[in-house]
């Protein structure tokens, strides 16, 4: 089995979150699996935060709104499970939710204010992106 169909198996649906839209990542997927995503947007939150509590439906109706673009995908991580990933992205719980937007595993911007879940999806959607470097060929 290829290394992205074993990590894919490993990545499942974020508990918080609830939706198959959103993807729960871990210290051990975090990192593989957005090097493979062309965009990503991360919540990272703690599940007992009231501002996180308040984001979550628009995170999560982003999520199931946007468009289906390959390699555009929406995630999350607790913060509470997961502290060293938290500490890894610079983000402390005093600035929860934090929203991150990395294309290919490479941050690019991070949100730590309220948005909306139409601001949420137009940063994924509208967020330019180069595709992988493939091998040249003699």
């Amino acid at each position: 089995m290829a290394p992205s169909q074993t990590l894919a198996r490993k990545v499942k649906p974020d508990a918080f979150a609830q939706s198959p839209a959103v993807m729960g990542l871990q210290d051990t997927t975090f990192s593989d699996y957005l090097s493979e995503q062309n965009i990503a947007l991360v919540m990272f939150y703690n599940p007992s935060c009231p501002e996180c509590q308040r984001c979550k439906p628009h995170f999560v109706k982003a999520a199931n709104t946007a468009k289906k673009e390959a390699g555009h995908i929406f995630a999350a991580v607790n913060c509470v499970e997961f502290p060293h990933v938290c500490k890894m992205e610079n983000v402390f719980n005093r600035h929860l939710p934090a929203f991150l937007l990395y294309a290919r595993g490479k941050k690019l911007s991070e949100v730590v204010n309220y948005m909306d879940y139409k601001e949420l999806r137009k940063l994924v959607e509208e967020c330019p992106f180069f595709p992988p470097n493939k091998p040249h060929s003699p």
